[in-house]
């Protein structure tokens, strides 16, 4: 059985027409993305973005993903009656910019992390190293304090050796 084949054409706003292949009433032949565009009354990347991301029902007649495209409007209608919380989560559906960018952050937080570990590492160190050069310094003080008071100590006790070396010889 032949179908009967009609060609209307349609305003698409902006001086813009289109031609649709008529099928039957309810099956109309879409022939291009902009006719496609034109029919959902969305733009022509939205569409292409829709086929990619939620199968979005075009045909390709040649096979190839990017050859020339087809669609049905019985086929569109059907997928957007069936998907309108696709078409609604398509603004609350992280982007790939945004799940980069929220990995780029993780990684961010996980590097000050550990740099605030290492900062933390560093000062209990610097903590540890000025207890002990406060303990050297304080060895070493009582050190020249013996030293001072050994040398005035062997002073004086030279000098009454050498009184008394002194005396002996008069």
């Amino acid at each position: 059985m032949a179908h009967a084949v009609d060609y209307a054409w349609a305003h698409k706003g902006k001086g813009d027409f289109v031609m649709y292949t008529s099928i039957s009433p309810s099956r109309r032949l879409l022939h291009s993305w902009k006719e496609i565009s034109a029919y959902t009354g969305r733009g022509v990347r939205t569409i292409q973005r829709y086929e990619v991301q939620f199968g979005f029902p075009v045909h390709r007649p040649a096979g190839s993903p990017r050859s020339a495209v087809l669609a049905f409007t019985d086929e569109i209608d059907q997928w957007l009656a069936g998907s309108p919380k696709r078409i609604d989560q398509l603004a609350n559906e992280p982007t790939v910019t945004q799940t980069d960018q929220t990995k780029r952050m993780h990684s961010l937080f996980l590097k000050a992390q550990v740099s605030t570990q290492r900062a933390q590492a560093i000062c209990q160190n610097l903590s540890a190293t000025k207890a002990l050069l406060d303990r050297l310094n304080d060895s070493l003080q009582r050190g020249l304090a013996r030293r001072t008071g050994l040398t005035a100590k062997l002073a004086v006790d030279g000098q009454s050796s050498d009184s008394r070396s002194s005396r002996m010889s008069a």
